[in-house]
This record gives C-alpha cells, structure tokens and sequence, in this order.
C-alpha cells in the first residue's frame, strides 16, 4: 500500500475544510474546491496518501500561484459521437476535467451501453480509482488512466521514456463490495517515494534506480533516477500502451515530452492525457444476475486454499476499504515534516491548520 505508516492523526473533516479553504484562496472557485479536496482526503482515508493532501496539496496551490495552472475551469467538448467524446481541458484543476469526461461516459453508457471519453491538455487527476469508482453505483463497469511525466526507462534502456501510468478498474457487485483495482504500471509511484524522501527512510529493494540504472534504496537517488516498472518488459508494456491511449491518441504530451514533474516544473502546463470508459453492465446481462454471479466469483476467490501462514485472502479494493473505516475513525495520518509545510502553507495564506 503507498501509505504513510507513520505521523500525526488529523480528523478528516478538519483536514477537509482546511483544504477547501486554501484552494479558494488561491483562486479556485467553491464547488471545484469541494470536488478537488474531496478527490485528494479520499486518497487519504482510503490509504492511498501518494495522491492524497499528503503529497499533491502544496504542489498543486504552488503550481497555480506560478500560473502554470489554472484555478479556474475552462473545458470545452472538441470533438463528439453517440458513444465517445475528446474533452479539451484548457489547462483546468485535472479533477475538474475528469469529472466532467467520467459523467459524460456514464452518460452516454447508459443510452449506447458502452462509452469512451479522453481528456486532452489536462493537468494530474488524483487518484484513478476514485474516476472508475463512479460507474458501479450506476450498474456500471468503471474504466480511467492516465499518462505522466517520465521516469521508467524502456526495457533494455537507462532513459526515462514513459510515466508511472497508473489504471483503475471498478465492478459492481451485489451484497460484496466492489472490485475496484488501481495500480500505476511501476512497482510503487512516484509520490511514493517523495513520501519516503521526505521522511528520509529507505525505500525497499527492487523498486527503483539511480541515474546510472543501479539498483538503489535511498529515495533522493530514486527522485534523480528512473522507477522499476511492474513485472520488467510486461510492464514496460503496459505503460507504453497507456501513454500512447492517454498521450498520442488525445494529443496530449506524452513520453519524454513532458516538462517536467509536477512539484520541479512551476514553469510550464503538464498537459497530461486521460481516458474514461463506462460498460452499462444490462448490455451483456441483467444486473441483478450479473451482481449475484460476481459475489459467487469474490466470495470463490476469497475462499479458495491460503497458502501456509496466510490468514486472508483480499480482493482489489478491500484493504483499501477498511483503511478508510480506521481512518475516518482514528484520523488521517500526517508526517511532521509535511505538517510543518501545512502550517507555514496556512501562515502564507491565512488559512491557519487545525490542531491534531
């Protein structure tokens, strides 16, 4: 999980309101401020703390103070059919354009039974799962990816060419939860390792290397270096054809075209490309049936022989689920070096921090 395992616990609803706040002081308006915030704490509480206030907050308010983003939305419908979309960004909040292209291929599920929707010159868009996870409370499968900034090398190469690339996938089911999988295409992201330079600890063995592509544990040598991609050349291959989905097919940057990463480049727009689908489930099987033979399938799964000293066996989505019950429960934990930045944040926009 690319969680924080330590730090100081802050309720989520303090966390909430004083993220609100400081992105409607830097210009972003009420409603977008909700959806944005709302998008990050649920990162959050669900344990994904790499796409949570955690890592992305500051980086954000920093990149919309430099002007390389911008607070306000701007989006506009390029191009259109019955069951796909291209949706130009204009260089708006990443959270804004993907929840405008999610609805829309919801939307349009529901009368063609699947759609496509994509997104072009946007900006980074949190956490995947939280765009997949729209669909199943409409009967529907969920679908979202996106390409970034550089920093896995092709196979057999020491270039960063292509992005962490993460995807997510959501099913409904019936009195089971879901099966939401969201996973980048490196065997841990970026922010995970940002997270861990912040706290100066080591990462762990195989997920990174230095700028001469030796294996490595210390995350600032990571942070100059390239990430591991999951499962060596499949990876490589997964992510290559995200980034050409998500970056050649929207016209957005992609590969090594991007400027920069988001927290070093306050000079110039990202200009990310994302991809959103909707399978209305009632195309291929009623819902009913088809929710009642995922729970036999989860439940199969679940309850299949664990190996020695295994005590569970956990579908996609459920870890994460119970996280998010602790969490809500005993607060959302914070590393002092990042609640340090929150309070000088806070002075520099008199938004003061709330108190653990």
């Amino acid at each position: 999980m690319p969680g924080v395992e330590g730090g100081i616990r802050f309720p989520a609803d303090r966390l909430r309101a004083w993220s609100a706040q400081v992105f409607q002081k830097v210009g972003v308006v009420k409603d977008d401020a909700a959806l944005l915030t709302d998008t990050l704490i649920e990162a959050n509480l669900r344990g994904v703390d790499t796409h949570g206030v955690t890592r992305v907050l500051c980086t954000y308010v920093k990149r919309i103070q430099a002007g390389v983003m911008s607070p306000r939305t701007k989006l506009a419908v390029v191009r259109e059919h019955a069951s796909t979309a291209l949706i130009d960004c204009k260089n708006s909040i990443g959270q804004v354009g993907a929840a405008r292209a999610m609805r829309l291929a919801i939307d349009k599920a529901a009368k063609t039974g699947v759609a496509f929707v994509a997104v072009t010159h946007s900006n980074h868009y949190g956490a995947a799962a939280y765009w997949a996870m729209m669909a199943p409370e409409h009967g529907m499968i969920g679908f979202s990816s996106t390409n970034a900034p550089a920093t896995v090398a092709p196979t057999g190469g020491r270039t960063a060419m292509l992005g962490t690339n993460p995807f997510a996938i959501a099913i409904p089911a019936g009195q089971e939860q879901p099966m939401v999988l969201d996973l980048a295409t490196t065997v841990v992201a970026r922010g995970r390792v940002m997270l861990y330079a912040k706290q100066n600890k080591p990462l762990e063995p195989g997920w990174a290397f230095d700028e001469r592509g030796v294996p490595t544990t210390d995350p600032h040598a990571a942070l100059k270096g390239l990430l591991a991609p999951i499962g060596g050349y499949k990876g490589y291959g997964i992510s290559l054809a995200i980034d050409l989905l998500c970056g050649v097919l929207t016209g957005s940057s992609y590969g090594s075209h991007f400027p920069g990463f988001l927290a070093d480049n306050l000079k110039d727009p990202t200009d990310v490309g994302s991809v959103f689908a909707a399978i209305n489930v009632e195309s291929f099987m009623d819902l009913p049936e088809f929710k009642a033979s995922m729970d036999k399938a989860l439940r199969e799964m679940k309850n299949s022989e664990r190996a020695e000293g295994v005590k569970r066996i956990y579908i996609p989505g459920e870890i994460e689920l119970e996280t998010k019950a602790d969490r809500l429960k005993h607060g959302i934990p914070i590393p002092e070096a990042v609640v340090k930045d929150f309070v000088a944040l806070g002075q520099e926009l008199s938004v003061p921090f709330p108190q653990a």
